[in-house]
């Protein structure tokens, strides 16, 4: 099997991981329903459309990387607060970071001709972008930053 039919399996999973998220998405909160329905419908669209599109290129790899790791931790955040305040996602929160996963092995695939040799980053260097501390500490700070909203704008 060789690195160009391992990147079309991959992107041929994040489409189809996205698509069920859309679906579960439309059927929850569906746009007529409630204003708020509009946002994990865009959201949707660009996880199924264009960021599987954008991961088919090269030029087009970083953007749909950082499109695909921010929409997987926005989607995150949220959903995990829903499941505080309301009913379990888990499972939803389970196909969302699978969809992370997904983004990030077809990105390494990509950048990295020999993933044994991935260059290592130690120290400060985890922290900054492609590698995942920089994902790390952008969940961590999303999350205090959503959290702070919520309580002082409750």
């Amino acid at each position: 099997m060789t690195r160009k039919n391992i990147k079309a399996y991959l992107i041929a999973a994040l489409f189809l991981v996205s698509l069920g998220g859309l679906i579960i998405h439309y059927r929850a909160h569906h746009p007529s329903e409630a204003s708020f329905g509009y946002v994990p419908l865009v959201a949707g669209l660009i996880s199924v459309v264009v960021i599987p599109t954008m991961f088919m290129f090269r030029p087009t790899l970083h953007l749909a990387h950082l499109l695909n790791g921010f929409t997987a931790i926005i989607g995150i955040i949220t959903m995990a607060h829903f499941s505080f305040v309301h009913a379990p996602l888990y499972a939803h929160l389970a196909i969302v970071t699978a969809k992370f996963y997904i983004g990030r092995a077809i990105f390494e695939l990509a950048i990295y001709s020999n993933l044994d040799t991935k260059p290592s980053a130690l120290g400060w260097r985890t922290l900054r972008y492609p590698n995942m501390g920089f994902w790390y500490v952008h969940l961590v700070v999303m999350s205090a930053v959503y959290a702070l909203g919520h309580f002082v704008w409750k």
